[in-house]
């Protein structure tokens, strides 16, 4: 049998935790060089959603019982786009005069967000302005319509397509 010298143990477990803790240091410094993305549905920091949910799901559902809204959105192509939403009473009734905030954006960014303007309005339809779209995949139209004290927040996938 061979000897083990006494002092490769306290080596090894030496060299063991030096490895641990330089992966603890690697593992936050990637993790800091990463972006934290908020998201943004409720167009609200978290925080605030997070105090505030049970009056937001009881808006919701009261816009709901009163308001549709159609977003018919096909997919997007590279270039310019724009979207238009049509907003009735459950009568088919148009509905003028809502507030309407809309953002396009990517799911795992906010880097690309475009906050959309309301051009015009008429028969409950509300178009926005042109907005262009450089990259493919995955986006959303998260929308906030607001109807006296009633609010309602939306989201709608599409893809942009060539």
């Amino acid at each position: 049998m061979s000897k083990i010298n006494p002092i490769v143990w306290p080596i090894g477990i030496i060299a063991s935790i030096m490895t641990i803790a330089g992966a603890c240091v690697w593992t936050v410094k990637i993790a800091q060089s990463l972006p934290v993305e908020m998201d943004n549905t409720y167009f609200a920091k978290y925080q605030d959603v997070d105090e505030n949910i049970n009056e937001i799901i009881m808006s919701q559902r009261a816009f709901e019982a009163k308001y549709k809204i159609n977003i018919e959105q096909k997919d997007f192509i590279i270039g310019n786009n724009t979207v238009e939403m049509k907003i009735t009473d459950k009568q088919n009734a148009a509905i003028n005069g809502a507030t309407v905030d809309i953002v396009v954006t990517r799911p795992h960014t906010t880097s690309t967000d475009k906050t959309l303007v309301a051009v015009a309005h008429k028969n409950g339809i509300y178009k926005f302005e042109p907005f262009e779209v450089k990259e493919l995949g995955r986006w959303q139209i998260q929308s906030r319509v607001s109807i006296n004290d009633l609010v309602a927040y939306n989201k709608l996938e599409v893809n942009a397509t060539n």
